[in-house]
């Protein structure tokens, strides 16, 4: 109800028109599907009897509405209930059974592409259209997520969606997550305190590129009224720790309390109380316990209780956006040591991605050849699913125990990359007709190389390549210890490319730092022992292979440098002892000022820290330092898959290779919430990009914007010689794009409909207005005879005019979607 007046809404909802103030009382469960035990027992112990009970609330009272935030258990019901199937239907397309997002999960947004993002949330929707379901959610909602991309958005303008809710953001108290009095929270500086400060929890979000979304926070947890009718300590998981308690003195003693804390929160006359921690199960006749509430109360005081969704909240909040503020939020972050935890379902979730990505491109080369729909085979669509799986928030981040995260999560992930194969590469148009990707960026890449050579000075080795001299001295562990440009400048303040091992008490969610009693300290560098060094030099490619001694045991790194690629690639293989994390460290000439880094949604600009310290940001794909001094270059980092990364004021960078985290202890020997634990660990992979930035080009630009240009133009560079280093190439397409700042994301069979579906990624800034050619490749022996904007949920906004071999189309936001049909010539 989106174009409704309030009047029109709160008759819709049953609100009496002379409510002063309305609590919407909105009820979910929150559904992991496969966190602490396997999804097959977290269905058949919590989801199934939790949905049949649900049904039949439902079914007791129309005026009833219960939401389901993702699709992955309502798959498993409709598979194991075809019995059921028609009350499905029904319901959701009443909107009593109301989704809160159109995602096969509940998405973690800091770590998996967010191209993967915006299939995930297609392929939810392509499950709901094609099971006769009309309902396609304007809301997304992130209730357990530990941090959100800034650019969300972006990510939310491309897919469709009106609404976003979200709870866990840095500085912010959690119910049960801290042993530290509440006092202690908000913690200073953070979004949480922004938020408190300005003294409401609905507020308009704006990513980088412009892109807008009403937003409410759940600052009280995303279950602040589970214990509405029920005393005890807690409904979660269906333990036995609460019992049922409808008496008015215990209701209204809740309701009391929701209302001073709900309060303090808003600007406008609603306020929005959830219902829904980790698989509780439907509150008994709701809809009766908050009609004896209203008409005991409503007439004293002018407050109205209504249960409905968290939409029809935001629809009725959106009539004042004019009293909220407008916040460029970059919620993060809220736990750090997620970014690098169990770094082989992270790996393994971005090659799976790359795969899809590939085949979905072949397969729409295919079809626009051959004129006609391509059918995707049953593995194929069986990745699909597994891939959205992995984008959960338990799932990527690598926050589940052993048993669950080493056998089902990465079995699945393997059998999934094994039945997506890279399609053969002659089967596609020549990539060279694909422009417009990372490669392209660099003036002079296409130019002959110069000669490499290797040689020793004494016990130091040296590669003297065109674009610059690196220096490794085995007796400082093998570390980087001179590295000049073509002008004999020094880039490097002290040893690089140095293994830095930390004794770490945190867990798989945080760092020992984040925790009140935790541990955190540097115990050991690679640079405080000797290494061996062997060099392999073939022409135009050295590689150095460094074994090096680390926390009392072996670990390799090899540094690959070419002589037309100014950037160092460094694989490390790195066996730690548990509760260690290691890092890959340069120190950089140039004292850092900000960090430019790529998110999914955009680009942000961070602060080397924020109230932790170190800060640990996510590093996704790139990102690169902003120098105080205008006359320095900077340091730029790219990794093969995302991990953390930390910037301190005096030029060392570093990049998490490797972590080793057990459980969350304070004080030694004080186990701290996370009951999910993680107990044995192997030799951990890592692969990492470094090249450096001239920050001339930046100080001649008249902008912030400008600068930021340049810096993610070297970004994207060294993000595509990292992903090269690990085959994970951009695919051969059917088309391409003029413009070095757009590139494309994806070009795949559309889903929803006819036609091919081609997703632009652009770089530039938004306050830069640019219409984009797309191109059919000239090879290809087709024209174009229509095009449409899309969202990346496939639904058509608006025609686009075509010619023959290609369009413009209009970019007005990072992700830009659009529809092509096709005819044989």
């Amino acid at each position: 109800m989106t174009n409704s007046t309030e009047a029109v809404v709160r008759s819709h909802l049953g609100i009496p028109s002379a409510a002063t103030e309305v609590v919407v009382v909105a009820e979910t469960s929150h559904w992991d599907p496969n966190w602490l035990l396997t999804a097959d027992r977290y269905y058949r112990w919590c989801v199934r009897p939790a949905l049949d009970r649900t049904l039949a609330e439902l079914a007791s009272d129309p005026r009833r509405v219960f939401s389901l935030e993702c699709l992955f258990f309502v798959d498993l019901y409709w598979r194991d209930r075809p019995e059921r199937r028609p009350e499905l239907v029904r319901l959701v397309n009443e909107g009593r059974l109301r989704f809160t997002g159109s995602g096969v999960t509940t998405p973690d947004t800091l770590l998996p592409e967010d191209e993967l993002l915006l299939r995930d949330l297609l392929v939810g929707q392509e499950w709901l259209r094609t099971r006769g379901m009309t309902q396609e959610p304007r809301l997304l909602y992130l209730p357990d997520s530990f941090g959100h991309s800034p650019g969300l958005p972006a990510l939310l303008r491309a897919g469709g969606f009106d609404y976003a809710a979200v709870c866990r953001i840095d500085g912010m108290r959690f119910p049960g997550a801290d042993l530290e009095p509440a006092a202690n929270f908000p913690r200073p500086g953070t979004s949480a305190a922004h938020l408190l400060a300005e003294g409401t929890a609905d507020f308009v979000w704006r990513s980088a590129d412009g892109s807008e979304v009403l937003t409410h926070w759940m600052a009280h947890g995303y279950g602040h009224g589970d214990m509405i009718a029920s005393g005890g300590l807690s409904r979660v998981l269906g333990l036995p720790a609460a019992w049922p308690d409808r008496r008015p003195v215990h209701v209204d003693a809740r309701i009391d309390g929701y209302l001073a804390d709900l309060r303090l929160v808003a600007k406008t006359p609603y306020r929005l109380l959830g219902i829904g921690y980790d698989f509780v199960r439907p509150v008994p006749r709701l809809v009766a316990l908050l009609d004896d509430w209203n008409e005991r109360h409503y007439h004293r005081t002018g407050t109205w209780l209504v249960n409905a969704a968290i939409d029809d909240y935001l629809d009725l909040v959106a009539h004042h956006r004019h009293l909220l503020p407008t916040i460029d939020l970059d919620p993060n972050p809220y736990w750090m040591g997620f970014y690098a935890t169990r770094p082989e379902l992270k790996a393994q979730a971005r090659d799976l991605g790359r795969r899809l990505l590939a085949a979905d491109a072949h397969d729409a080369t295919v079809a626009l050849v051959e004129g006609g729909p391509v059918e995707r085979p049953s593995a194929q669509r069986h990745a699909r699913w597994i891939a959205a799986t992995s984008n959960h928030h338990d799932f990527v981040t690598g926050t589940a125990p052993d048993r669950v995260a080493r056998t089902e999560q990465a079995g699945w992930l393997a059998s999934a990359i094994d039945e997506t194969p890279w399609p053969n590469p002659g089967d596609g148009p020549n990539p060279k007709e694909d422009r417009g990707q990372g490669a392209d960026l660099r003036p002079g890449d296409d130019a002959r190389p110069g000669p490499l050579s290797v040689r020793s000075d004494g016990h130091l080795v040296v590669v003297a390549a065109p674009w610059g001299t690196a220096v490794f001295d085995p007796r400082r562990g093998g570390a980087l210890v001179s590295l000049t440009g073509p002008g004999g400048a020094e880039l490097l303040e002290g040893p690089s490319l140095e293994l830095r091992s930390y004794t770490d008490s945190g867990g798989l969610w945080r760092l020992g730092n984040e925790l009140h009693g935790g541990r955190w300290s540097l115990s050991d560098r690679s640079t405080d022992h000797p290494a061996t060094i062997q060099v392999d030099h073939d022409g135009g490619v050295a590689q150095v292979h460094v074994r090096t001694r680390l926390a009392g045991r072996s670990s390799l790194l090899q540094h690959t440098i070419r002589s037309g690629d100014p950037a160092i690639v460094t694989r490390s293989s790195v066996d730690v002892p548990n509760r260690r994390t290691v890092t890959l460290a340069v120190h950089q000439r140039a004292a850092p000022a900000r960090v430019t880094m790529h998110q999914p949604g955009g680009v942000v600009e961070r602060p080397l820290s924020r109230y932790y310290e170190p800060t640990y940001w996510p590093l996704h794909s790139f990102a690169v330092t902003r120098p105080v001094s205008s006359d320095r270059s900077a340091l730029a980092v790219a990794t093969a898959s995302p991990t953390g990364l930390h910037v301190d004021a005096g030029g060392i960078t570093e990049v998490v290779v490797a972590r080793t985290a057990v459980k969350e202890v304070a004080f030694r020997v004080v186990p701290v919430m996370a009951p999910a634990w993680g107990l044995s660990w192997e030799s951990q992979d890592a692969v990492v990009a470094w090249g450096w930035h001239d920050a001339d080009a930046d100080a001649d630009a008249d902008a912030d914007a400008d600068r930021s240009r340049s810096a993610v133009g070297v970004g994207r560079h060294l993000a595509s010689v990292v992903d090269r280093s690990v085959g994970h190439g951009a695919p051969s397409r059917p088309v391409h794009v003029s413009d070095l700042d757009v590139e494309i994301a994806a070009v795949k069979p559309a889903d929803r409909g006819a036609g091919t579906i081609v997703r632009l990624r652009s770089w530039a800034s938004p306050s830069v207005p640019r219409t984009v050619s797309v191109l059919l490749n000239e090879h290809l022996d087709v024209d174009l005879v229509a095009a449409w904007l899309t969202d990346s949920r496939e639904r058509d906004l608006c025609t686009l005019d075509v010619a023959p071999r290609g369009l413009g189309v209009p970019i007005d936001g990072h992700l830009t979607t659009v529809r092509l049909a096709t005819r044989p010539r």
